[in-house]
């Protein structure tokens, strides 16, 4: 499969040929060189073969000749999930500590992250790059096609198989919170909303709700989670198929914010009280949390603290270096009114 679809770029190496000086003259014919003696007719033919060429000079290879990293951008899956909002924002505010231009985009409807990327690179606006989207299979291609151009890159919260360099959260210690809050209020009967299985984040909390159920001696098999996409649908949709099961749930983790939103449109819909008949605890601590009705218990996972770091890390790493590591800020509960002690005598039959 052809990746790069647009012309190879004109090289100054070309313009230098054409024009037959050597090609440290265009070079230094373009950064304006006040030290640069060139008779007016090398500089005028130098001119036109720049134009007649359409040459565009690549700073960005300028600067990662000089290991200096300008701009950076940063894949996003979707501007609609208000959790990359998070993610942005930290970023946003490392590249002011760092002095460099950030440059978000995220994943029109039918692109892949590596359509993203390939457009990017090609564009030769962005010196490196964070990626904090695609599934498990699209990331490994990413990270090859990166590492093959060495073009500064870092992944976040992606921890696939053969990734040179990520930085992550701690998604499954984030599971233990949820599932170990409501054990402690008394629930046995607790499910998951979970995300796809191909996905990073969705594959690593399916794996933390099994072994968080295991460690409670609660037992796990596949029918305690309903798998769906991350979206307010999607929530819809679990909870729907998991409220059709029996025993039914007294409690349900949910694997993604917008989902959250989603489950608690679907509770009301069905008239089930939240959280006298199901509880309900979120991932992701945004704060409109606070504000729905009921207000959403939430396990904060550092997502600004993710987007900082890592920007941080990608701008002063050298780029053939291996980065794997985790945030440092663990994820902690948020109580709030949508998680409350599980009573049976209140419970509907």
């Amino acid at each position: 499969m052809a990746l790069d679809k647009r012309p190879p770029r004109v090289t100054g190496a070309q313009v230098a040929r054409e024009a037959g000086v050597d090609p440290a003259v265009v070079s230094k014919l373009l950064k304006g060189d006040s030290g640069m003696r060139v008779s007016a007719a090398t500089r005028k033919r130098v001119e036109e073969t720049i134009q007649r060429l359409n040459y565009r000079p690549s700073f960005s290879a300028q600067r990662l000749r000089s290991q200096r990293v300008g701009a950076v951008g940063l894949v996003i899956p979707d501007f609609r999930n208000p959790a990359y909002g998070e993610i942005i924002h930290g970023a946003e505010q490392a590249s002011l500590d760092q002095d460099v231009a950030l440059f978000v985009t995220s994943m029109i409807e039918h692109q892949s992250p590596m359509d993203v990327v390939v457009d990017l690179v090609a564009s030769q606006r962005i010196d490196a790059l964070l990626v904090a989207a695609g599934t498990l299979e699209e990331t490994s291609e990413v990270n090859d096609y990166l590492a093959e151009r060495k073009i500064p890159f870092l992944f976040l919260n992606r921890q696939t198989t053969g990734l040179q360099r990520s930085l992550f959260l701690d998604d499954e210690n984030a599971m233990q919170v949820a599932v170990d809050h409501l054990v402690d209020l008394g629930h046995t009967e607790i499910r998951n909303i979970a995300g796809l299985k191909s996905m990073e984040t969705g594959h690593r909390r399916q794996r933390g709700f099994e072994e968080a159920m295991r460690k409670a001696n609660l037992g796990f098999k596949r029918s305690l989670m309903a798998e769906c996409e991350y979206s307010i649908h999607g929530g819809e949709k679990g909870f729907a198929r998991l409220m059709t099961r029996t025993p039914r749930p007294t409690a349900i983790v949910v694997s993604e914010f917008v989902m959250g939103v989603g489950a608690l449109s679907a509770a009301r819909k069905a008239k089930l009280d939240v959280p006298g008949e199901v509880s309900i605890v979120v991932f992701n601590d945004l704060e409109i949390a606070s504000y729905l009705n009921p207000t959403l218990t939430t396990v904060s996972l550092p997502l600004a603290a993710l987007g900082a770091e890592g920007l941080t890390l990608l701008v002063n790493r050298p780029a053939n270096e291996p980065i794997h590591q985790k945030v440092e800020v663990q994820p902690h509960l948020i109580p709030r009114e949508s998680t409350q002690q599980f009573d049976i005598e209140n419970r509907r039959k």
